[in-house]
């Protein structure tokens, strides 16, 4: 009975919500604030289940009162308790197991989610205030991996909002392989407390927002808030750090393991650094020469002067450059070539002097020897008049000979130091690049274009050969320049005349005016082509194997005679090719004379005119095609008691398919206007037919009316035009001159314009119905209209309205209405004429792309 007071006493002693289970994971006990946070009496739960689980997943775990004993330990879990009105509520527990293994029980320590999360938002505006203006980036998470805050330098380093990363796991801002291991690593620290890095820090690398990785320095402390554990850690950008130690190491590697000798000494001159060549050239240790002055190096036979220069020159800030003769430290003398440069520090202040040396005695000792073979060589230039001259391995004169004032109109001093590229001009074969070649190899009869001083290009024949030093390394080119300009400049015109008669597409032939025959002594790749036979057979042959049955014999006896007098001819004959084909072939035969006057030679050039002939007939053709089809139309107006009716037709090119006729019929006046589609002679032929049967089917013996018309010109014509792939379009009409009214039909044909006596608009007259030639049957409507006095009709085809100007505008049907009431007081001839006009203007300067055709009726 007392056992019972006590438990109670000890769980109202705690902070927090507390819950007593037993080892099965029913309720025993339950303090008041516990009782406050579920809603429950205790006696409604003793010997119960907890009304709530766990919210992390465990290994094995069942829903229940079991799911407690698998709980973590003395750590705080999220839980969701279901209240007794309900309501389900989040929360923080934190399990303590009582006895061995739990078997005495367990104690829940409750904690709503209210009060952690206040404490958590409390700690975030703490952290914003102390780290908000930081460079390096703040990241807290919980236990978890959860992001809960994220600072602006941590937005800045990896480039997320921080609204995007709150809530997500904190690998995202680690790349492979740390974000697969990230997860494993926080469960083992939850399960064993051993750390690797909380407390610690180290170099790793993060994941930018854009993928990039970078390194970074990363520090991670641990805090505990209101009974939950958090990390919190802190990062810093290595990029920077990271990139200067690299370069530090790529600086010292290249001076370390640099092929010439480096010093550096501070203002006064004594040595603080060697590298690893300067102690192989001088023999001195690095020991035994840190502290010292550079004077330990200096050769006996180097004048005091040229040290003093020295010094003044790097003392004023200055860069010295110059071959310097020092003692290596067994005594021995050595040429360098050395460069002493002056170091700054960032105010600009000589902190160091640079000294770098190369050594170049072997170059010494080779210039020496070759003094005196260059001098002999000298004198036996003086005696030749052929331009000699000497390069350096980089192709700039060292020596020139007097012969150059003659070739080049220079002075040989002009070119010392030059590069003989800086003469050069691209018209030559092309020097070899002194120095730049992989093998430098001897050169002969090279032909080079240079520019003399008074502008003039020079041609000359360049030999020379490379010459090596005792190491094998390039050391000079020696060579000698023959002028050849007027051997050039002829062999050129030469050879432009010859690739020009090897390019023309003409047929070229030469013959031998002097030889018995006269026999082909050239001919051109394109008079082979032209014939069929090779460029052999032709100059075996000669040109009479061109010849055939119909070739013309007064022609070949006019070239006969031309060769026979020495005069030139021109002819025009029908030769045949190798394979038997005729062609007509455009001869014209020039003689060549030489410096006496007497002929030489004979030019023949030929020329293929077989289409261009061809094409001459058939415009002939053509032109009197057009004359018939034209004096199928109508030639004047037709004028009737009470009409007058007009009509032009233009083709677009010499034959076309728009046609107009016109003619009375007993009483009446039929007209018609149509379209063949295309521009060709099966178009003009097909308009013809469309004239006849118009005609016949108009007769008044056989006279039927506007869509009956239509109907049996289709049927009739259909097969034709079925098998031509052609169609028509046609509107008919059929003007009653007793009643005034026009009857009419039309087949896919533009609608007709009535301009009403009076009245500035034009009114449509249109009909349902197919062009001709889509099906055999076909049934058209017909209409009717009443015309008064003074009313005018306009019938036109597509190649009017399509008409296009430069730009591309269409003439139109708003343009054709306009001009047609703005010309209505003219008569239906001078109408057309003067539509026709403005439309051929509005095209200008181009033609007219389509046939164009124009009927006016006037009713009188």
């Amino acid at each position: 009975m007392e056992e019972e007071p006590l438990t109670h006493l000890l769980l109202e002693a705690s902070n927090e919500a507390a819950c007593l289970l037993d080892s099965s994971g029913l309720v025993l006990a339950l303090n008041s604030r516990a009782r406050q946070l579920i809603g429950y009496k205790e006696s409604e739960l003793v010997g119960r289940p907890f009304p709530g689980r766990p919210k992390i997943a465990m290994a094995g775990a069942k829903d229940g009162p079991l799911s407690w004993l698998m709980a973590p330990a003395r750590q705080w879990i999220d839980v969701r308790i279901k209240r007794k009105d309900e309501k389900e509520i989040d929360a923080s527990c934190e399990v303590y197991r009582l006895g061995t293994k739990g078997l005495a029980g367990l104690l829940l320590k409750l904690k709503a989610e209210e009060t952690s999360t206040a404490a958590l938002e409390d700690m975030k505006i703490k952290l914003d205030a102390i780290f908000g203006g930081m460079a390096d980036g703040l990241v807290v998470i919980d236990e978890f991996g959860k992001i809960l805050f994220f600072s602006a330098g941590a937005e800045k380093l990896f480039g997320y909002r921080a609204e995007e990363v709150m809530g997500a796991n904190v690998k995202l801002l680690m790349p492979s392989p740390y974000k697969e291991e990230h997860d494993s690593y926080l469960a083992a620290y939850r399960d064993t407390g051993i750390r690797k890095i909380i407390g610690i820090g180290r170099d790793v690398s993060g994941r930018r927002r854009d993928g990039a990785i970078f390194p970074m320095y990363l520090s991670i402390g641990e805090i505990w808030l209101e009974g939950r554990r958090y990390f919190v850690g802190v990062t810093h950008d290595l990029t920077k750090t990271k990139r200067a130690e690299s370069r530090l190491w790529m600086l010292t590697a290249a001076i370390e393991q640099s092929p010439v000798a480096v010093m550096i000494s501070d203002r006064n001159g004594l040595i603080e650094y060697v590298n690893d060549y300067f102690t192989k050239l001088t023999g001195y240790s690095e020991a035994e020469v840190i502290g010292q002055n550079p004077r330990i190096l200096h050769s006996p036979h180097t004048p005091r002067d040229q040290h003093l220069r020295l010094w003044r020159t790097i003392e004023s800030g200055a860069e010295w450059r110059g071959e310097i003769q020092d003692r290596r430290k067994d005594g021995a003398l050595y040429w360098a070539y050395e460069i002493i440069a002056p170091l700054r520090d960032e105010d600009g202040q000589v902190r160091h002097y640079l000294a770098i040396q190369q050594d170049v005695t072997e170059q010494r000792r080779d210039k020496e020897a070759l003094a005196e073979s260059e001098e002999r060589f000298r004198k036996v230039a003086e005696m030749v008049g052929e331009w000699l001259w000497e390069q350096d391995a980089e192709g700039r004169y060292t020596y020139s000979s007097d012969a150059v004032r003659e070739i080049l109109g220079l002075e040989p001093s002009d070119l010392l130091g030059k590069s003989y590229l800086s003469i050069l001009q691209p018209e030559g074969d092309g020097s070899p690049l002194a120095g730049k070649l992989p093998t430098p190899k001897p050169f002969r009869r090279i032909v080079n274009c240079y520019l003399r001083g008074d502008g003039r290009r020079v041609f000359t024949e360049s030999s020379g050969a490379p010459i090596f030093d005792e190491n094998g390394r390039l050391a000079k080119w020696r060579g000698v320049d023959r002028d050849i300009t007027e051997r050039k400049e002829y062999e050129d015109a030469l050879r432009v005349r010859n690739r020009a008669m090897e390019a023309v597409h003409v047929g070229i032939v030469i013959c031998d005016a002097r030889a018995r025959g006269n026999p082909n002594i050239y001919v051109n790749p394109a008079l082979a082509q032209m014939t069929g036979y090779s460029q052999e057979e032709l100059l075996r042959g000669g040109m009479h194997i061109l010849q055939g049955p119909g070739t013309d014999p007064a022609a070949v006896a006019k070239i006969r005679h031309a060769l026979q007098t020495g005069e030139g001819c021109e002819v025009t004959l029908q030769n045949y090719r190798k394979n038997g084909e005729a062609f007509w072939n455009e001869l014209l035969i020039s003689p060549v004379p030489d410096e006496t006057g007497t002929i030489t030679h004979y030019i023949g050039i030929q020329t293929d005119v077989t289409e261009k002939r061809r094409a001459e007939e058939s415009r002939r053709d053509l032109e009197i095609a057009k004359q018939i089809q034209l004096s199928l139309l109508p030639d004047k107006p037709l004028r009737l008691p009470h009409a007058e009716i007009a009509g032009v037709c233009l083709p677009a090119t010499h034959v076309g398919g728009d046609y107009f006729d016109y003619f009375e019929n007993g009483e009446n006046l039929d007209f018609v206007v149509a379209d063949v589609s295309g521009h060709s002679v099966g178009a003009a032929l097909i308009m013809t037919e469309v004239r006849s049967m118009v005609r016949a089917q108009s007769r008044p013996a056989a006279a039927a009316h506007p869509a009956q018309m239509l109907r049996e010109l289709n049927e009739l014509l259909y097969e034709d035009l079925d098998r031509s792939e052609l169609f028509i379009t046609m509107f008919f009409c059929r003007y009653e001159s007793a009643t005034g009214r026009l009857t009419y039909a039309n087949a896919g044909h533009n609608p007709g314009l009535l301009l009403r006596s009076g009245r500035q608009d034009c009114m449509e007259l249109d009909s349902d119905g197919l062009v001709l030639g889509a099906m055999r049957v076909v049934d058209f409507q017909e209409r009717s209209v009443l015309l008064s006095q003074g009313d005018k009709l306009l019938f036109y085809t597509d190649g009017v309205v399509e008409a296009q100007d430069a730009s591309g505008a269409f003439f139109g049907l708003e343009r054709l209405c306009r001009r047609f009431a703005a010309n209505r007081e003219f008569a239906p001839e001078v109408i057309v004429r003067k539509l026709l006009r403005e439309v051929r203007d509005f095209c200008a300067p181009a033609m007219m792309g389509d046939d164009a055709a124009l009927v006016v009726l006037e009713v009188s």
